[in-house]
């Protein structure tokens, strides 16, 4: 059977032995591991023992402390009699016999030691965060758009529909024939002021670009 021997500075060291068909063997400071270490350095779950294809490996599982081999840091240890490893500060012994090893060499083993910097994955880059513009909701209220937040810049005045368009061509149509009608009746009436009646052909409009004076009124009727 597989001997694994942990040893606490100052304490005797606690020998366990496992069948060679165990698939895991779960160490750490937790009452629930199979190999239960009383060391302020050890994880609740520190590390298993895992066997593979022509022996076992010692997989580290995020603790805090880490496991080590010939004092480097790693993440995986391929188990081998006698090498120099440690749990946190504890020391991990691990021998099998000889008929344990004949057996294990007719197996092949892969070897799957990694060193702990290896394991760390590569820092992803950061996406960069394009900031979407701020949309802001607007309402039509009689005809012009506004916005509904105080504090935000008022909307420029707009068309409250595509038929505003015929609308507004028919107020300036009625600006427009209003105007003709006042300079009509203007024109009648500085007409009507000349005194002789002999001029033809003459308006209002032409005396003012002819640059004329005044037609002088005519003497009402007593």
């Amino acid at each position: 059977m597989p001997r694994v021997s942990i040893t606490i500075t100052g304490k005797n060291s606690q020998p366990y032995r496992f069948k060679l068909d165990r698939e895991k063997v779960t160490i750490g400071r937790s009452s629930d591991s199979d190999i239960v270490v009383d060391c302020p350095s050890v994880s609740s779950l520190h590390a298993t023992m895992e066997r593979v294809e022509g022996g076992y490996i010692l997989r580290d599982r995020k603790s805090t402390n880490g496991i080590t081999l010939d004092d480097e840091l790693m993440e995986i240890i391929d188990l081998r009699n006698d090498s120099d490893i440690k749990v946190g500060d504890v020391s991990f012994g691990y021998v099998l016999s000889e008929d344990e090893l004949d057996l294990l060499d007719e197996e092949e083993f892969e070897p799957q030691e990694k060193k702990a910097e290896e394991s760390s994955p590569e820092p992803k880059p950061k996406k960069k965060v394009v900031q979407k513009p701020l949309e802001v909701p607007v309402r039509k209220v009689s005809g012009v758009v506004s916005t509904p937040h105080p504090g935000l810049p008022a909307a420029l005045p707009a068309l409250a529909s595509s038929n505003s368009g015929n609308g507004f061509l028919y107020g300036l149509g009625l600006i427009v024939c209003g105007a003709a009608a006042f300079y009509a009746g203007m024109d009648h009436s500085y007409k009507g002021m000349d005194i002789n009646e002999d001029r033809k052909n003459f308006t209002l409009l032409s005396d003012i670009k002819d640059g004329r004076p005044p037609i002088p009124e005519k003497d009402e009727e007593k």
